[in-house]
C-alpha cells in the first residue's frame, strides 16, 4: 500500500524547514529611454454580447495575495469553489471535480503541471502574469473536450522598459528574469529556474527526527520560459513561446511510507514537460479578431520502486489550432469558430505498475498475473480531430430587460477509439432594470441572472487503453453541466454573486481490480452552491467573502454504494482584505473548511502469499470519515521603504498559520494496522522577501 503522496514524508518537512529560512533578495535593473511613468492597471469590461461563464484574478489581485508567497496559482482558491487539496499538494478540485478535470493553458500551449515537487511553487513565473481565467463549468464550445474546468493563464504582451532584469535567490531555488522591449514594435521576456535545496536536506537530521536515509538524491527541479512579440502592423501580430520543466527524485521507503514488502525500497521519480508554439494574431476592432497556432508538446511520467516495478508514459502533442471571433452588426451577433488537429505520438512501458486512482483506498498500483508482474510495452501515434461553432446575440432589449443568449456545439473525433461526439452548449440569460446601470446608491436593479448548460466528453487515457485486460471496449466519459448564476451589483464599489450547479456524471473510467481491466464502470454526480460579496474602493481597499457548499459523489460500480468524492470539500469559507496606505499595503485571510477524508480501520487480518509464502497483515477499512475542521489566518505586510527616481526597494512580511492551528494532512497507519498516525499540515510559518529594484 502506498501512501497518497510517495515523497511527502520528507517533503512536508523540507517545506516547513524552506519556509522558515525563506529570504528572497531580488535585484531588478532597467534602462529606459526616459523617465518610466507607472500607469494604473486597465481593466476591459466586456458587452454582454461576450459574456463568458469565466472568473477572472488580475495581475495585481495575485501579487497582493495573503499567505500564497506570490505565487500566481497558489491565489486560485479566492474563487469561490475552487479548492486547493492541502497545504503542500497543489491539486484542485473545482466545483467537485477531480485533476484529471482541469485543463491548464498557459498562452495557448498546455502547461503539463502546474507545480514543481506537488506544491512548492508553480511552474510558471509569477513575474510576467498578467491574468489568470478560470472557466469551473458550464463553459462554451471553445475549449476542448478533455476537461470540464479551464485554468487559462496568460503573461503580458508588452512592458515600457527598455530593458529590465531581476534575480532572485532563496534557500529553495534560484531564478533570473529578463524583459524588454524590440524596437519599439515588440516584446521579449526569458525566465528561468534551478532549485537548491542540498543544504537544507542535510540539515533535516538534525533538525527533525527523520531517517538519515530516506534521501537517497535530494528533489531537485528547473523551468524556463520564454516569449517574444512582434506587431508587424495595426491588424497581426505574431508570438513566439516556449516553457519547459523538469522534476526528479530518489527516495527509499521503509515501512512507515509503503505497508506492502514488495513496493519498499528505492523510489524513483521523473517527470519532464516542454512545450513551444508559434501563434499569428489578426485584429480588427469589433469587426473580427482570429488566432492561429501551431504548437508541440512533450510530457513524461516516469515511476520505478520496490522490487522491479516500473512505469513510464511518453507523450507528444502537435497541434494546428485556429479561432475566430466575427461581429455581425445588424443585428449584433457574435460568431465565434475554430478547430484543433493533433497528432498524438506516445509510448507506454510496464513492468507490473500502473498510475494511481482516486477512490482506491489501498493505492494498489500492481498489475500481476498468476503472481507474475505483467510486463506492456507498446506505442500508438493517435489523431484527433475538434471542431466548434458557437453564436452569441442580444435576443430583445428594452428598459425593462434585456435578453442574450449563446449557442454552440462541438464535435470531437478520437481516432483510437474510433468515436465521434457532438456537445452541445448554450447560455440564456436575462438583465432585469438595464436602465439602471450605473446608479451610486443601493438599489435592486440591474440584476443579471443566468442560466448555463454544457455537455462534455473526456475521452480515454493512453495508459488506460494500453494497460490490463482488454475485455471491454472503453468509451468516453460524459459530464452534464446545469448552472444558474446571479450577479449583482449593489453599488459602484460592491458586487454579489450567486450562482448553482448540478453535474451528472456518466461512463467515468476505472481500473476493475477483479477483471484486472479499465471500464466505463463509474458514475457520480456533484451538487453545489456559491456565494461571493466584492467590495472596492479604488486602489485603497478591497475586501470581499466566499463560501462554497458541495456535494460530490462516486459510485464505482453497479454492486457498491455511493461514496463521497476523496477530492472534494463540502464547506469553504473564506473571508479576505487588503488595505493600501501610501507606501504600505496590509493583508488578511481567513479560510474554514471541512476536513480531510480518510478511511479508519476496523480490524486487520492474516495474509500468506501463496507465492513467496510471506505472511504480512492486511487492513479492514471502515465506512469514510473527516478529520476535524480545517481554519487558518494568514497575514502580510509589504513597505516600500525607500523611493527614488531609479532606484526603490521593499520588504514583505508575511505570517501563515498565526494562531498554529493543526490541520491534518492524512491519516496513516503503522505497519501491522493496530494504530492511527495523523500527520498536520503547516504550523505557523513566517515568509520574509526583500526586493530591491533599480
Amino acid at each position: 500500500m502506498l501512501c497518497v503522496f510517495p515523497t511527502l514524508k520528507v517533503c512536508l518537512y523540507t517545506i516547513l524547514i524552506i519556509l522558515l529560512l525563506s529570504i528572497n533578495l531580488s535585484i531588478i535593473a532597467s534602462e529606459t529611454d526616459d523617465d518610466v511613468t507607472t500607469l494604473p492597471p486597465i481593466y476591459v469590461t466586456a458587452e454582454k454580447i461576450e459574456k463568458k461563464p469565466k472568473n477572472t484574478l488580475e495581475g495585481s489581485t495575485i501579487n497582493m495575495a495573503v499567505g500564497s508567497g506570490g505565487d500566481p496559482l497558489r491565489v486560485l482558491d479566492l474563487l469561490p469553489s475552487v479548492g486547493v487539496l492541502n497545504d503542500f499538494a497543489g491539486i484542485l478540485s473545482v466545483r467537485g471535480g477531480g485533476p484529471e478535470d482541469n485543463l491548464y493553458y498557459f498562452d495557448r500551449l498546455p502547461l503539463g503541471y502546474p507545480y514543481h515537487l506537488y506544491g512548492i511553487v508553480s511552474t510558471v513565473n509569477a513575474e510576467v502574469i498578467q491574468k489568470v481565467e478560470v472557466y469551473p463549468g458550464g463553459y462554451g464550445a471553445e475549449f476542448g473536450s478533455e476537461s470540464q474546468a479551464v485554468i487559462d493563464i496568460y503573461s503580458r504582451s508588452r512592458t515600457e522598459k527598455t530593458i529590465g532584469a531581476k534575480l532572485n535567490l532563496n534557500p529553495v531555488y534560484s531564478q533570473a528574469f529578463i524583459e524588454g522591449s524590440i524596437a519599439k514594435r515588440g516584446y521579449y521576456y526569458v525566465f528561468g529556474r534551478r532549485s537548491n535545496m542540498g543544504p537544507l536536506f542535510d540539515l533535516l537530521p538534525s533538525l527533525l527526527e527523520t531517517e538519515s536515509d530516506t534521501v537517497v538524491q535530494v528533489p531537485r527541479f528547473w523551468s524556463y520560459q520564454g516569449k517574444g512579440v512582434y506587431q508587424i502592423n495595426k491588424t497581426h501580430r505574431v508570438e513566439i513561446n516556449a516553457f519547459g520543466s523538469d522534476d526528479s527524485a530518489i527516495f527509499r521507503f521503509g515501512a512507515d511510507e509503503v505497508s506492502d514488502s514488495d513496493l519498499r525500497g528505492l523510489f524513483r521519480s521523473d517527470n519532464p514537460f516542454d512545450s513551444q508554439g508559434i501563434h499569428l494574431y489578426s485584429e480588427q476592432e469589433k469587426k473580427y479578431r482570429s488566432v492561429i497556432s501551431l504548437t508541440r508538446s512533450f510530457s513524461r511520467s516516469e515511476l520505478e520502486y520496490g522490487e522491479g516495478y516500473f512505469y513510464r508514459n511518453a507523450d507528444s502533442i502537435y497541434s494546428l489550432r485556429g479561432d475566430l471571433h466575427y461581429w455581425i452588426k445588424n443585428p449584433i451577433t457574435l460568431l465565434e469558430s475554430g478547430f484543433v488537429l493533433s497528432i498524438l505520438p506516445s509510448n507506454i512501458i510496464s513492468i507490473g505498475s500502473r498510475p494511481l486512482e482516486e477512490g482506491d483506498w489501498d493505492y494498489n498500483i500492481r498489475l500481476k498475473k498468476d503472481g507474475e508482474k505483467i510486463h506492456t510495452s507498446i506505442s500508438e501515434k493517435m489523431q484527433r480531430l475538434e471542431g466548434y461553432s458557437q453564436l452569441t446575440k442580444d435576443i430583445y432589449s428594452s428598459s425593462i430587460v434585456d435578453i442574450y443568449s449563446t449557442f454552440g456545439i462541438r464535435g470531437t473525433y478520437f481516432n483510437l477509439i474510433d468515436t465521434f461526439s457532438l456537445q452541445p452548449r448554450a447560455l440564456i440569460g436575462m438583465i432585469f432594470g438595464p436602465n439602471m446601470a450605473g446608479n451610486p446608491n443601493l438599489s435592486l436593479f440591474p440584476i443579471d441572472i443566468s442560466l448555463q448548460y454544457g455537455n462534455y466528453a473526456q475521452n480515454p487515457q493512453f495508459y488506460q487503453l494500453a494497460l490490463g485486460d482488454k475485455k471491454y471496449p472503453i468509451s468516453p466519459s460524459l459530464a452534464k453541466h446545469y448552472v444558474l448564476v446571479m450577479e449583482k451589483r449593489l453599488t459602484n464599489e460592491t458586487r454579489v454573486e450567486v450562482a448553482s450547479y448540478y453535474k451528472q456524471l456518466l461512463d467515468m473510467i476505472s481500473f476493475d481490480i477483479d477483471d484486472r481491466s479499465y471500464r466505463n464502470q463509474r458514475i457520480g454526480s456533484v451538487t453545489g452552491f456559491e456565494f461571493s460579496l466584492e467590495h472596492q474602493m479604488g486602489d485603497v481597499l478591497r475586501g470581499w467573502i466566499a463560501y462554497s457548499y458541495t456535494i460530490s459523489k462516486r459510485q464505482d460500480t453497479p454492486y457498491e454504494k455511493e461514496r463521497e468524492y476523496m477530492f472534494s470539500t463540502p464547506h469553504v469559507l473564506s473571508f479576505n482584505l487588503n488595505y493600501t496606505f501610501h507606501t504600505l499595503d496590509i493583508g488578511a485571510k481567513w479560510q474554514y473548511k471541512s476536513g480531510v477524508l480518510y478511511v479508519p480501520l476496523d480490524g486487520r487480518e492474516m495474509y500468506t502469499n501463496p507465492f513467496s509464502k510471506k505472511e504480512s497483515w492486511l487492513p479492514i477499512y471502515g465506512d469514510p470519515l473527516r478529520t476535524d475542521p480545517y481554519h487558518r489566518l494568514d497575514l502580510r505586510i509589504h513597505w516600500t521603504y525607500s523611493q527614488f527616481e531609479r532606484f526603490r526597494a521593499g520588504f514583505t512580511f508575511e505570517i501563515w498559520n498565526v494562531y498554529n492551528r493543526i490541520n491534518s494532512l492524512q491519516v496513516r497507519y503503522n505497519a501491522d494496522f493496530t494504530k492511527e498516525v495523523p500527520i498536520a499540515q503547516l504550523p505557523f510559518v513566517p515568509f520574509i522577501a526583500l526586493t530591491f529594484e533599480f
